[in-house]
């Protein structure tokens, strides 16, 4: 049973099933008190009527959040019944009446909300025709004034409705652009941080470029230009990863093979130990290499002295899991480190996590960080192992 809700209409309709059950279950005990005092006054037909009506309300109002054209017809039924056998009077009728054709004029479409109206004259008409064995000149004055309401009643839903709807399409409007907004104004951020990411290695490499241009060769300087410009060409490559789409081809990969490559070509002096299953995914091989590449690399930095590295398959999934014993990562930053250009690295660009995480997005998985059990920070990247319906090449 879910009670969330998402537009007025929802919450409109939440409040008419509770106040539907609430007013037949007060009701019920209401009139089971009397009848306990006295028999004569209330008959066994309608208490059974309401009890059946108590029920099926709080079944209605268990089972469903959008309002049907036979709850209406079902609760006018209900209030025709007991005025039929006395339970209440025929002005108590025609006010209760109100309450449905005004919420099926504001919940239902135009002919549904018609067809309640329909059945409320109708069961007036046969009200008369059962009770007073005709209509009388008081009566027709009393069936004119209640008909009266009772379309006014529909008029004043639709009108409601009409509101409530141009309501939610403006509130629907605002939040298209506080989202554009937000995603324009996040595309300037990322816009000012590459900028300041390709402005700081370029800025070297002119310095060092017009000290070398006197003639003289300097070994320092050399070393300025190649390292910056291999930042450049890091930053560029991680951008161009974070930007293009991954290509659609999919291989079956050895998931150890490829992270035991992978460290191969790390050589920080610090100890890294794979251990968990032996376990193959289809994915795209380039980025599913340059994801863990970010992954293990970013281990490495951060740890003192470990990299830990699990693989496990769980539930037709493959969870990798690189752990460092590390000084860890703050839990108020846990979603931020897969956002473009966040990095607490002085050399980092701040894309290789976001890489990461647009593979995984992509591939249909995710990733998230916690704390590590060595202490530091442990990065989690859950994969579906393939794709159904779908077959592989398989390399390794």
């Amino acid at each position: 049973m879910d009670y969330r809700v998402n537009s007025p209409f929802e919450k409109l309709q939440l409040i008419y099933k509770v106040g539907r059950f609430s007013f037949s279950a007060g009701l019920l005990v209401l009139l089971l008190s009397i009848y306990s005092i006295n028999r004569n006054i209330i008959d066994k037909f309608s208490l059974m009527v309401l009890a059946v009506y108590t029920v099926v309300s709080a079944v209605l109002f268990i089972t469903g959040k959008r309002a049907l054209l036979f709850e209406f017809l079902l609760d006018e039924l209900f209030l025709f019944l007991l005025v039929l056998k006395g339970a209440f009077s025929y002005g108590f009728f025609s006010l209760f009446l109100l309450f449905p054709i005004l919420f099926s004029a504001m919940f239902l479409n135009t002919l549904q909300s018609y067809a309640a109206l329909f059945v409320a004259f109708s069961l007036q008409i046969a009200y008369f025709l059962i009770t007073a064995k005709g209509f009388q000149l008081e009566s027709l004055i009393q069936f004119f004034l209640n008909g009266v309401a009772l379309v006014l009643m529909t008029v004043l839903g639709q009108k409601i409705k009409e509101k409530l709807e141009n309501q939610s399409r403006y509130i629907s409007e605002l939040e298209k652009l506080r989202e554009e907004t937000a995603f324009y104004k996040r595309l300037y951020e990322i816009s000012a941080n590459l900028a300041h990411e390709l402005k700081n290695p370029l800025a070297s490499i002119k310095g060092a470029v017009e000290l070398l241009s006197t003639g003289h060769r300097n070994e320092r300087l050399l070393n300025i230009v190649l390292r910056e410009t291999e930042r450049l060409d890091s930053i560029i490559k991680d951008f161009l990863n974070l930007a293009k789409p991954i290509p659609a081809k999919k291989e079956l990969l050895k998931v150890k093979e490829v992270i035991d490559e992978v460290c191969s070509r790390l050589n920080e002096g610090k100890e890294c130990t794979v251990e968990g299953d032996e376990v193959e995914i289809a994915v795209e091989p380039k980025t599913f290499y340059s994801a863990l590449d970010n992954l293990i690399r970013n281990a490495f930095y951060w740890a003192r002295s470990r990299v830990k590295i699990t693989v496990n398959e769980k539930n037709g999934w493959v969870e990798i899991t690189v752990e460092d014993d590390g000084p860890g990562i703050p839990e108020e930053e846990w979603d931020r480190v897969f956002e473009p250009f966040f990095s607490k690295r002085k050399e980092g660009s701040g894309l290789g996590l976001s890489v990461v995480k647009k593979f995984a997005v992509e591939h249909g998985g995710f990733v998230f960080v916690k704390k590590s059990s060595l202490g530091g920070a442990a990065f989690t990247l859950r994969l579906p192992k393939e794709s159904e319906n779908e077959s592989f090449r398989f390399r390794g």
